[in-house]
């Protein structure tokens, strides 16, 4: 006997919910890429000519024309098509973010090659470091669907940290310019997950923040020259390789952080430069006197454990120290980002390059710097200057310098160079900060105010942020 007609036809439905509670929407993803696409087309700049990846979905084009009708609008679909696109574009939009490539860092270094100074390149990143990715890891089951975080793209390019590194690879400099976020969790998995981000160093307030970004609205400029090393991937063969003229010595309290940062660095890599971890130093005084008993380099280039040295940094780098006149060693302190004096208006500026979590801090170099963040500094062998111990862990670089200015009348310099300061630190101030703040403004208590980026260190040891 057949089925009535009625139940024949009935289409099943895609989910029963019995009991209660709330199941994700299965197309959740789909509408959080609409307003992802809204996000985007908001923060696209107007510029004369444009090229973007045509995903056959025209409201996006017809929404930035329709804001600015005199802008030209070059779609591609295709590496084929994109070669047989000519010029430069001054605003580079990828809708669908890297997931329509399966080479993206090839197409990304295309695209830097139709990039000028003052190019933006505009995208929108699909993040999977939610909780809910968390939990499949723990269940151990990665199935997905089509419009799953998982689709498509590596699960290593969907992280805002990993693809900042992709897109430095291929010269491209990153910040974050909005994102769209989920709701916050209070359930017990949530509060589960806090705890083990405790557990491992990560603040409360790091970890949510990666939980709840849902995607990424990227822009990245490409301020730095074109390395032939970003032609292709960089990996140079080991009779092409130059001796790098300075050790890398990191104080290490994470391996896994070293691992994904310092040592995957192919700014580092071109030149073959060593790497040193000192594992529990007392202080950075501690770490690099034990350091120099390996070294034999000219230069040091000391650092935290969760930085990312771009293509070309290792070659720039290593030009700069070859300029240094030999009896000029001594006397140089180099920087990556900190604060320095305005030759123009003797007053203080923000100085250096440095890609710092999401931010791209972008300022001019300076040859008369006040201030170094300790992320970063290169020191010669024989220094005029030594780490003060009693500073530990802070404000120990900003001590530096001012030992040059007070005690040896040379200013130290902050140079501009590509890196990535990969931090989990949640923007807070320890206590042992403020210590140290104490400390460094009463052995300079005639400088007056201490400038630096984490605030202003007056004689009572006061710090503004």
């Amino acid at each position: 006997m057949g089925l009535p007609s009625n139940i024949a036809a009935a289409q099943p439905p895609a989910l029963v919910l019995i009991g209660g509670g709330a199941s994700m929407p299965h197309h959740r993803n789909r509408r959080l890429g609409a307003a992802a696409r809204d996000t985007l087309r908001r923060s696209l700049p107007p510029v004369p000519r444009v090229l973007a990846w045509d995903s056959g979905d025209v409201v996006l084009r017809d929404a930035y024309l329709g804001a600015n009708p005199s802008s030209e609008w070059h779609p591609f679909d295709g590496i084929d098509a994109l070669q047989s696109i000519g010029g430069t574009f001054d605003l580079i939009v990828l809708e669908q973010g890297i997931d329509p490539f399966d080479e993206p860092a090839a197409v990304l270094r295309m695209l830097r090659a139709r990039a000028h100074v003052n190019s933006v390149l505009a995208l929108d990143l699909t993040i999977a470091t939610s909780l809910e990715m968390l939990q499949r890891f723990v269940e151990a089951d990665l199935t997905d669907d089509d419009a799953g975080p998982l689709a498509g793209t590596p699960l290593r390019h969907r992280s805002l940290a990993s693809a900042t590194k992709l897109l430095m690879d291929a010269g491209w400099m990153p910040t974050l310019a909005d994102a769209c976020w989920d709701e916050p969790r209070s359930d017990t998995i949530a509060q589960s997950a806090l705890a083990l981000a405790a557990a491992i160093g990560v603040p409360a307030a790091t970890a949510q923040r990666h939980w709840h970004m849902q995607r990424a609205i990227v822009h990245a400029s490409a301020p730095f020259d074109a390395a032939p090393s970003l032609a292709a991937p960089f990996e140079p063969a080991p009779e092409e390789r130059r001796a790098a003229n300075f050790a890398v010595v990191v104080p290490t309290t994470r391996d896994a952080q070293l691992r994904v940062n310092v040592e995957c660095s192919p700014g580092l890599k071109e030149v073959a430069a060593r790497v040193i971890s000192v594992r529990r130093a007392a202080s950075a005084a501690d770490a690099l006197a034990r350091a120099l008993e390996h070294a034999h380099e000219d230069w040091v280039l000391l650092c935290h454990q969760d930085v990312y040295f771009a293509p070309s940094f290792g070659t720039r780098l290593a030009a700069l120290l070859d300029a240094v006149a030999p009896e000029q060693r001594p006397r140089t302190l180099i920087g990556f980002a900190g604060i320095g004096v305005n030759a123009a208006t003797h007053g203080y500026e923000h100085a250096g390059f440095v890609i710092d979590r999401s931010s791209r801090f972008d300022n001019p170099a300076n040859d008369a710097a006040v201030s170094i963040d300790e992320l970063a500094l290169v020191l010669p062998r024989e220094s005029l200057l030594s780490i003060d111990p009693a500073l530990g862990w802070h404000l120990w670089a900003t001590d530096l310098c001012l030992q040059a200015i007070c005690a040896h009348r040379f200013f130290p310099r902050i140079v501009r160079l590509p890196l990535f300061h990969n931090s989990h630190t949640d923007h807070t101030l320890p206590a042992a900060f403020h210590a140290s703040a104490g400390m460094l403004a009463a052995k300079y208590p005639g400088f007056g105010p201490i400038h630096t980026l984490c605030g202003v260190i007056d004689g009572r040891a006061r710090t503004a942020a």
